[in-house]
C-alpha cells in the first residue's frame, strides 16, 4: 500500500527556488549537449533496435536475410561456372575452328592471286595480240 504525505506549499517553494538558483552554466543552448550522441557508433544504433522490434519480426526478417545471401550465393556459384564451361568450350571447340576457316580463306585468295596472275601472263604471250608498234590484224569472219 502507498503511504501519501502532505508537502505544505511554502516547503516546495523553497526547494523549487533552490534548484533554479544553483548553477544556470549547465542549461545553455550549446550545441555540447548533443556531443553524447556522437559517441554513440552505428553498430550501436542497430544493437539498440533490438529492444525495439519483436523478436518475432527480427527472425523472420533474418530469416529473409539468409535466404537472399543463399540465393545470392548460388547464382554467384552457378555463373561463374557457365562462364568458365563458355570460355574454355570456346578456347578449344570454336578457336581452333576459326583459324582453320581463316587459313583456308587466305588459300583460297592466294589461289585465286595465282590464276590471275597466270591469266595475265597468259595474254601477254599469246600471238595476236596487239604490240606496240604493229597494227593489230583482224580475225577472219566466220560464215554463217
Amino acid at each position: 500500500m502507498v503511504k501519501l504525505e502532505e508537502v505544505p506549499v511554502d516547503q516546495f517553494e523553497d526547494n523549487v527556488e533552490d534548484i533554479v538558483s544553483e548553477d544556470d552554466s549547465d542549461y545553455t543552448d550549446d550545441d555540447d549537449d548533443f556531443d553524447d550522441d556522437e559517441d554513440e557508433s552505428l553498430l550501436d544504433r542497430i544493437a539498440a533496435l533490438k529492444e525495439i522490434i519483436p523478436l518475432k519480426q527480427r527472425n523472420r526478417l533474418y530469416s529473409g536475410a539468409q535466404t537472399l545471401t543463399s540465393w545470392g550465393k548460388t547464382g554467384a556459384t552457378f555463373v561463374g561456372k557457365s562462364a568458365w564451361v563458355l570460355t574454355t568450350s570456346m578456347l578449344l571447340l570454336v578457336l581452333p575452328l576459326a583459324l582453320e576457316i581463316e587459313k583456308e580463306q587466305a588459300l583460297v585468295a592466294y589461289e585465286q592471286e595465282a590464276m590471275q596472275q597466270q591469266g595475265a601472263q597468259q595474254q601477254m604471250m599469246s600471238p595476236g595480240m596487239y604490240q606496240p608498234g604493229q597494227v593489230p590484224q583482224q580475225q577472219p569472219q566466220q560464215q554463217k
